[in-house]
């Protein structure tokens, strides 16, 4: 039976009805009965579980804990974690009644955060991350303020970011909130188990057909069409790896208890993408390769290895290297080994299986 969690959505309309003037800006301070009016009757207040919910139930219980058969739906971050629902709050139609919704809105993203009373007493909650579905729906977690720097730190695997492309950070770590199954007991993180390679690459000589704009017309913009041939560089098995016949099989077993998918689609921390069964192990072998060689020279042997990610799956690629970790660092610090992870692991977390 897989695990759902009672996670709340609130209308952030609702929310910013009870925002108070507070200088320039406003506060949000509400108590029970306000904040119980501003839950959403209508959506959905469960949720599947994500390496993110099991990330917090760590700080929370100050470590790792059993993952085996408990309730259907979890109680335990009700007042924890929850989603605020944004649509039409900054819409693209001026008015100064929107205006002035936005400008309250925005108050909620203060460093303060807000305050809201689930039934345990009042406690702060500051923005949080958000899933790409989530971002198309236009709704954000907001998390504990007490617990949200410890559980940030430890989906950062207590890297230093410096300068970057702050959507593509948001969206690394918007993966944790993917609902899948967490696999336990496969010691995916021993040694030479999963390694990394690099994409190859091929050049080729394509046609491209795009536009340039013109000049205006008649007070429109106008474009013409141009076509070229270039030389294009094409990554190949983008986002894909393999499984080996052995291992897909004790995967298969854990989500359903047989084996009969070919195709998982997984997660880890800065990890994504689909890995296929294949059996490497005895083309390899076969081929009289002994050794795979990972993205930072280090060979494993052939007979060892389980899971080959390729580099466009590991999103946390050049984070590392700036951080001067190795893949070892990075295994360490998701299996529970290094001690920002105080012994609760990550896990490899099946969101598909085909």
């Amino acid at each position: 039976m897989r695990t759902t969690y009672k996670i709340r959505t609130l209308s952030a309309r609702a929310i910013i009805g009870f925002a108070e003037p507070d200088g320039d800006l406003f506060s949000f301070r509400l108590g029970k009965s306000a904040t119980g009016r501003c839950v959403l009757r209508g959506a959905a207040n469960t949720q599947d579980d994500c390496a993110l919910f099991y990330q917090i139930r760590c700080v929370l219980k100050g470590g790792s804990f059993p993952t085996g058969r408990g309730p259907a739906v979890v109680p335990d971050l009700a007042d924890v974690i929850f989603y605020v629902d944004f649509d039409r709050i900054f819409s693209a139609a001026s008015s100064p009644r929107t205006e002035e919704r936005a400008r309250k809105a925005e108050s909620m993203f203060r460093p303060e955060g807000i305050t809201l009373d689930f039934g345990s007493g009042p406690h702060p909650y500051v923005a949080f991350e958000r899933s790409g579905s989530m971002s198309r729906q236009a709704r954000l977690s907001f998390l504990r303020a007490d617990i949200a720097d410890e559980v940030r730190r430890r989906i950062m695997l207590d890297m230093e970011v410096g300068r970057c492309q702050l959507s593509k950070l948001y969206a690394y770590n918007g993966l944790m909130l993917s609902g899948g199954t967490r696999i336990d007991g496969l010691d995916v993180f021993s040694p030479h188990r999963v390694i990394v390679v690099d994409n190859p690459k091929y050049s080729t000589d394509a046609r491209i057909i795009t536009v340039e704009g013109g000049p205006l017309r008649d007070g429109m913009k106008s474009y013409r069409r141009v076509e070229t041939r270039k030389t294009i560089d094409v990554i190949r098995f983008d986002g894909e790896g393999l499984i080996s016949k052995q291992y897909a099989k004790a995967v298969d077993k854990k989500l359903c208890g047989k084996h009969i998918h070919s195709s998982f689609q997984i997660r880890l921390p800065f990890v994504k993408g689909m890995v296929h069964e294949v059996d490497f192990k005895d083309f390899l072998t076969s081929a009289g390769c002994s050794t795979v060689t990972d993205i930072f020279g280090v060979p494993h042997p052939v007979n060892e290895v389980e899971i080959i990610l390729t580099k466009s799956m590991f999103k946390g690629y050049g984070w590392l290297m700036e951080n001067g970790m190795t893949w070892d660092n990075y295994l360490a610090a998701i299996s529970g080994i290094g001690d920002i992870r105080r012994g609760s692991p990550f896990d490899l977390e099946c969101v598909d299986h085909h």
